[in-house]
């Protein structure tokens, strides 16, 4: 646990902090909400159901193409459709991010970097419970689209990474993957 709070307060402090020169960027940022469906994944070997995630950010354009920011998401939780397998997960992922506009045409191509917290109800492998959960390293790779002024639309594909501890003392890594497609508006 001290390891997560650890990441989550230094990410935290390389988003939100920078120095005198860092604030006329941000003075021109804008914040970012959106809403997403996530497609049905994988968690290891396991299918995981569809769901739907809710994402803040905050973009701030560093160059004429280049935009950089930092997010927050909450992938609410979806079930694991296995047999044998019961339960929910769900990951909270915190990111910087890199955007790259495309010259002359709403498209642009996007990336994340950053932690996750990771979260199951799930009773998995041998019917061992679940004691433990942590999180992980996060990863994103997508494009997207502005409509007009206010409003965007993303289709990324995203990586998350956690780790769970057995009530019988087992670890086992975990990595799930799924695509998102969001419609976000910005403020």
């Amino acid at each position: 646990m001290k390891k997560v709070i650890t990441v989550v307060l230094v990410l935290s402090l390389l988003i939100f902090s920078g120095s005198v020169m860092a604030q006329d960027y941000l003075s021109q940022g804008q914040w970012e909400i959106k809403a997403g469906i996530d497609s049905s994944g994988e968690l290891e070997d396991w299918d995981i159901d569809r769901g739907f995630s809710i994402a803040g950010e905050y973009k701030f354009p560093y160059t004429s193409r280049w935009t950089l920011g930092g997010g927050l998401a909450y992938q609410l939780d979806r079930e694991v459709d296995e047999s044998g397998q019961d339960g929910e997960i769900g990951f909270v992922p915190f990111y910087g991010l890199a955007q790259y506009d495309i010259a002359n045409n709403p498209y642009y191509l996007v990336g994340h970097l950053g932690f996750n917290s990771f979260r199951t109800d799930s009773t998995f492998e041998h019917e061992n419970d679940v004691d433990d959960t942590s999180g992980g390293l996060y990863y994103a790779l997508g494009a997207g689209m502005e409509f007009g002024e206010r409003y965007t639309a993303e289709m990324i594909y995203s990586v998350n990474s956690g780790e769970i501890e057995y009530n019988n003392g087992e670890d086992e890594d975990v990595e799930y993957d799924k695509f998102t497609l969001s419609i976000g508006m910005k403020f």
